[in-house]
């Protein structure tokens, strides 16, 4: 970008959204890219989910490998709800992202002893996923779409744990919505049942799967972690990407990563920050807007 010419960052926006596809109202963040002050630019959107813990450290690490050139700019949508709670979507991500075919994990609580963490009231505890699918397909993405200077078509999504199965499940289903997909420890797997892996065989033998680009990491230390080892995030993580490569899935960019030293809860600002650098790569560097 010429040095001659205004540049500006947008404040970050808040809509409160009450879906008609899932008894809920969504808390979504949108962050705009550092722009040229005519407004004359169009970016693709990047979407996340768990958007109340992990949209404020994501628009940061955005911010900075966008202004220094590392990656090209984008839109950053975060997916939470309603609360000022990093917590406030603990409960109820279990009921949006995971399909109703997942086996369900036992013990998971009506209601949370955090000040400020939804319950699930008359809801569902788990497989709502294909409602929230809705959600963002019909009422998200038109939303911002409408508002906001987006590229329509270019969409990423990033999800870490839950939210990383669930991407895989919108990638083997052969939906339409994201191009791109950065997908941090996804569980595919517990106790035995390889549910996400029987997913990836369907994918693999379909002949409708879209041209996709996946940057999938894990860290290391998952496997031995005691609240995570019914999930064999590790092993799984392996066979899946072996899976995967074995196939030469000509429609799928793939990237596999394995972070050292790094824990379930510790990984996922990680695998984002690689992630960006990995599908976003700016085709020319532009010039740094940092002193």
């Amino acid at each position: 970008m010429s040095e001659n010419r205004v540049l500006y960052v947008p404040s970050v926006t808040t809509h409160m959204i009450e879906s008609c596809h899932v008894t809920q109202t969504y808390q979504v963040q949108v962050m705009q890219p550092l722009m040229l002050q005519e407004g004359t630019e169009r970016f693709p959107v990047l979407y996340l989910t768990d958007g109340n813990l992990s949209f404020d450290f994501c628009k940061g690490i955005a911010h900075c490998l966008q202004s220094t050139g590392r990656v090209a700019r984008f839109i950053l949508v975060g997916i939470g709800y309603p609360g000022e709670s990093p917590f406030a979507g603990d409960l109820l991500r279990c009921r949006d992202l995971t399909p109703a075919d997942r086996p369900e994990i036992a013990g998971i609580p009506d209601d949370s002893p955090i000040a400020g963490v939804s319950g699930f009231g008359a809801s569902k505890k788990w497989g709502g996923a294909a409602q929230f699918l809705s959600f963002i397909e019909h009422e998200l993405i038109p939303l911002v779409d409408a508002t906001y200077p987006t590229i329509p078509g270019e969409r990423g999504y990033f999800g870490h744990s839950l939210g990383g199965a669930f991407g895989l499940h919108v990638l083997f289903s052969h939906s339409p919505l994201f191009m791109k997909y950065i997908l941090s420890s996804p569980g595919i797997c517990h106790a035995g049942d390889e549910y996400g892996l029987k997913e990836a065989h369907r994918y693999i033998a379909s002949e409708s799967a879209r041209q996709a680009a996946l940057f999938m990491s894990v860290g290391d230390q998952e496997e031995f972690e005691p609240d995570f080892e019914r999930s064999m995030l590790v092993s799984s993580f392996y066979r899946l990407s072996a899976l995967l490569r074995k196939a030469h899935l000509q429609q799928l960019e793939l990237h596999t990563r394995v972070f050292q030293g790094e824990t379930h809860l510790g990984v996922w600002p990680v695998a984002f920050s690689h992630g960006i650098q990995a599908l976003y790569r700016a085709e020319q560097p532009e010039a740094s807007s940092r002193p």
